[in-house]
């Protein structure tokens, strides 16, 4: 009898303690709250200052879907001819959305309402850093460029979204 009434006020105990690990996950309406996306920061360096040096170092980023993609360019060169940005595009558009930018000097080289444009960046001046952020998109394979004329086909990178 003594080992029941031990074992039922422990039992009571944790019940009333809630009993283990979970936690409540709502708010002061009694709804879940979302978890907060992870988030991925990225340095990028765009490197060379000829036509023929120019590059990113980092050719390949991986993130998870939905989460926070937040990306530093620093422009490493010193030519004041080598003018760069970072564009995040539905890959095998890289030709069409760099050729679109061609006269979009006032749009950093990039139509941001294009639908093959996820994300794009400033243009960084030599020796300078633009920082950008957006949400990644849906799994899949993306290409980031340089949209400043006549960079596309040097400056590129891929972007694996899980």
């Amino acid at each position: 009898m003594k080992n029941l009434f031990i074992f039922s006020a422990i039992a009571l105990a944790l019940v009333s303690c809630g009993g283990g690990n979970q936690q409540s996950k709502t708010d002061n309406t009694g709804s879940e709250q979302q978890a907060t996306p992870q988030t991925y920061e990225f340095t990028i360096n765009a490197i060379g200052n000829t036509m023929a040096e120019m590059s990113y170092d980092t050719k390949e980023l991986k993130v998870k879907a939905g989460s926070k993609v937040k990306v530093n360019l620093t422009n490493k060169g010193n030519d004041a001819a080598m003018l760069h940005n970072i564009v995040f595009v539905k890959q095998g558009t890289e030709k069409e959305v760099a050729m679109e930018g061609l006269n979009l000097k006032d749009q950093n080289y990039f139509n941001s309402a294009n639908p093959n444009v996820l994300a794009g960046s400033a243009v960084s001046q030599p020796g300078a850093t633009v920082t950008m952020e957006f949400t990644a998109p849906d799994p899949g394979t993306y290409t980031y460029i340089c949209t400043y004329p006549g960079h596309w086909m040097a400056m590129q990178g891929t972007l694996i979204v899980e």
